[in-house]
């Protein structure tokens, strides 16, 4: 007996139903962590307090469309940069970025992060002499990572 198209087509939505039945459940949104940005920030420093600075140009969307591609460039004029790193206030995983800068190299960075809701955008410089930083708040319309 030749099977038949229209058994063929049953057959797939019955795997299809099966298949369904056994891929997990999504997962849980990630709970955010309260003091996580603060310890990634304090860790970040060296439990010294980040000192702000006019020359940092931190670029980012005063209100970002979709937190998940959300676009920002840093541009510094400090000597002697080693390390550039990027934290969001309210991610699960507060450490968005990190650069380790040669000197030879201008202090710019270009990417886009995902945001999981609206908050502060920091963005911490290392340099020889110390620890500087720059900060903006950015309203985030649809969320991106949860």
């Amino acid at each position: 007996m030749q099977p038949s198209r229209r058994l063929f087509l049953r057959l797939l939505a019955a795997v299809g139903v099966l298949a369904a039945r056994r891929s997990p459940a999504a997962a849980p949104p990630v709970p955010i962590d309260a003091g996580a940005f603060a310890r990634a920030l304090t860790a970040e420093t060296a439990g010294k307090p980040l000192r702000n600075s006019a020359e940092i140009a931190l670029e980012v969307p005063l209100i970002a469309e979709n937190g998940a591609i959300v676009p920002i460039a840093v541009e510094t004029t400090l000597a002697d940069v080693r390390e550039l790193v990027i934290l969001v206030e309210r991610n699960p995983t507060p450490v968005a970025a990190r650069f380790a800068l040669d000197p030879a190299l201008d202090p710019y960075v270009s990417l886009r992060i995902k945001m999981n809701e609206s908050g502060e955008v920091v963005a911490v410089v290392k340099t020889a002499s110390g620890c500087f930083g720059a900060r903006k708040r950015v309203q985030v319309v649809v969320g991106g990572c949860g």
